[in-house]
């Protein structure tokens, strides 16, 4: 790393990525511990509701429930992929994010859709983590590519 690249927006960057780390491997607990425990009453009619509701998507038969459980781990798998991934980038190639602002950017897009999402239709900790990583990468997108003066 450039001895004039600000520290705080490497910093950003690690607090973002790892925001969404956590953010799916929290969600893919849920899912795990979901399954493992009982369900509410009214819970579990959905469920078998969704259970006996079959589609037939590109010529596969699958019930609700199935698409609702795979698309659940799937987003989870997803999340902390994207988290893991901008780890990676910035311990091997840190340039890609400080010196450009094309993945900043991206990462900035892709994470405040998933906010407004969440806030729309999710409860609460998805909602703070996500928040803390479009600060962290917005952060990084707006402040200064280089330190000040030693």
């Amino acid at each position: 790393m450039s001895p004039r690249i600000s520290p705080a927006r490497r910093c950003a960057c690690a607090i973002g990525a790892w925001s969404l780390v956590v953010t799916g491997a929290a969600h893919a607990g849920t899912v795990v511990a979901g399954a493992a425990v009982a369900a509410p009453p009214a819970e579990q009619a959905a469920r078998r509701a969704m259970a006996a509701t079959h589609v037939d998507i590109a010529g596969l038969d699958r019930t609700l429930w199935q698409l609702f459980t795979g698309f659940s781990v799937a987003m989870a798998l997803f999340i902390f992929a994207l988290g893991a991934l901008n780890l990676l980038v910035l311990r091997r190639a840190p340039h890609l994010f400080l010196d450009s602002r094309a993945v900043p950017g991206l990462n900035l897009g892709i994470v405040l859709a998933a906010l407004i999402l969440s806030v729309r239709f999710f409860p609460p900790p998805p909602i703070v983590l996500l928040t803390v990583s479009c600060l962290a990468f917005g952060y990084v997108l707006f402040r200064p590519r280089l330190a000040g003066p030693a």
